[in-house]
């Protein structure tokens, strides 16, 4: 590992830290995979129109309610984040 030195101290590169969102982004390609396959067997199985257009109105349905409340689960939990280190940081200020 190189290192550099700087006004007599020795530092070492950070690695770089994996994005957060990772996971997520792993999950709305897993989803919308998941979702292509199901337009695609619905468009090729032997239905009418009227029929299938229910099927892809209905699925579409279910899958904007799931990705909303995972969305909104999402943003909860990183307001309570944002709160916590927010009070931590008032906390800090008041103590100086």
């Amino acid at each position: 590992m190189a290192t550099k030195k700087v006004q007599g101290k020795a530092e070492t590169p950070q690695k770089k830290k994996k994005s957060s969102n990772t996971g997520l982004k792993v999950a709305g390609g897993m989803l919308a995979g998941a979702a292509a396959g199901a337009i695609a067997g619905m468009l090729l199985a032997p239905d009418s129109g009227k029929n299938t257009r229910k099927k892809i109105a209905d699925k579409t349905k279910k899958a904007a309610a799931n990705v909303k409340g995972k969305v909104t689960s999402k943003v909860k939990e990183v307001a309570g984040k944002v709160k916590a280190k927010a009070s931590k940081g008032k906390e800090k200020g008041k103590a100086k």
